[in-house]
């Protein structure tokens, strides 16, 4: 008989089930759902909700009626995991701080990138003393799991420094690109426009205030720049305003596409832009790029800088609007330099292929999971 699995995240779904969450974080668990599926496991999803199941890539989603949050941990959510999921074998928990304050024997914990960077956090946490009870949990949270796995390096230096007690339970499995469906263009797909991307969720700390204003500055500046948005709002609302700032612009576009259309999008774009502020790992949209032999402009936040060495095959900037004009413009004016770090960054994407992940992650559920 097959094991189960049960895995813990906070939201796949919107609580109240009616709206899908589409962003980097929730293709890796779609990815990793099939993984443990190709690995003969049975697996089942946790998150916040209404007492509600759905069904998505032939997994079980529930609703768990626990929002309630504490220093920036779910304990309630936690507990009500650990009692849904007692017929389980082995369970996994999508972000470190969802294994406060209680997880089973044979676990794995995930980290993808520090959020903890994000500027309204020191607003939340506020006084020392809260910061201090805040990084007790994270404590538990490392002490409770078998392993930690996380997707960058900036994670595992960050607890290193703070929390040096865990770092034998690491393991840096860092986010993966599919190269074959990724790829440059087989034939030139040369066009009298220079096409920006932003593949990003339209989201703050991903940089999209930054980006659609240096868009304004840079189309009003040049009749040859084309920018593109391709992604969603966190609702309807912030997607109905996208699009009417984007008709009220020259040469600004915004849409979004289902995520096998992507390759498409990234081959017939000359820059893409991945300025996070914060709250950031290894961007599976800067690796999808890169695999597609783009340069890439991002932002000095979390994991990035284990993909893009700046000035190599793209470059590393503090994402505000002068530097992205500043960047953007540079490769603008030099055709060779964007085809050289584009080729660059091809190369350097082979090393996140995905049968590299498939692997690696492979070897320590064989570890854990036994």
């Amino acid at each position: 008989m097959a094991k189960k699995v049960a895995l813990l995240t906070t939201n796949f779904f919107h609580p109240k089930g009616e709206r899908l969450i589409t962003g980097g974080a929730e293709r890796y668990q779609v990815d990793f759902c099939r993984l443990l599926r190709d690995m003969d496991y049975n697996v089942e999803v946790w998150q916040m909700g209404d007492n509600w199941t759905k069904e998505f890539d032939g997994i079980k989603i529930h609703g768990l009626p626990a929002n309630k949050t504490e220093y920036h941990t779910f304990p309630e959510l936690n507990m009500a995991f650990y009692e849904n999921a007692m017929s389980f074998d082995y369970t996994l928990y999508f972000i470190l701080s969802l294994a406060y304050p209680l997880v089973r024997e044979k676990s794995i914990g995930i980290s993808h990138g520090v959020y903890w960077d994000w500027p309204g956090f020191d607003t939340t946490t506020g006084k020392q003393e809260i910061k201090q009870e805040w990084l007790r949990r994270m404590g538990i949270s490392l002490a409770g799991p078998q392993k930690l796995v996380s997707v960058d390096t900036n994670t595992i230096n960050y607890f290193n420094a703070t929390l040096p007690s865990f770092y034998n339970k690491w393991e840096y499995i860092p986010n993966y690109v599919d190269t074959d469906i990724f790829c440059p263009p087989e034939e030139d797909l040369t066009h009298d426009k220079i096409r920006i991307l932003f593949p990003r969720r339209m989201v703050p700390v991903r940089g999209i205030n930054e980006t659609m204003r240096a868009a304004e500055i840079l189309t009003e500046k040049y009749s040859t720049i084309e920018f593109h948005f391709c992604g969603r709002g966190h609702d309807d609302t912030i997607e109905m305003l996208m699009s009417q700032w984007a008709d009220k612009q020259e040469r600004c576009y915004y849409y979004w596409k289902p995520f096998e259309m992507m390759p498409e999008i990234y081959q017939m774009a000359d820059i893409v832009l991945i300025p996070s502020r914060s709250t950031e790992g290894t961007s599976l949209a800067a690796l999808e790029a890169m695999a597609c032999g783009k340069p890439v402009i991002a932002g000095i936040a979390g994991g990035l800088s284990d993909l893009v060495i700046d000035g190599y095959n793209g470059y590393l900037i503090k994402p505000s609007v002068e530097n992205l004009v500043s960047s953007i413009e540079e490769l603008v004016k030099d055709t060779k330099k964007r085809r050289l770090m584009g080729e660059r960054g091809r190369e350097i994407a082979a090393s996140f292929d995905k049968r590299r992940w498939d692997e690696r992650w492979a070897s320590v559920i064989a570890e854990v999971f036994r």
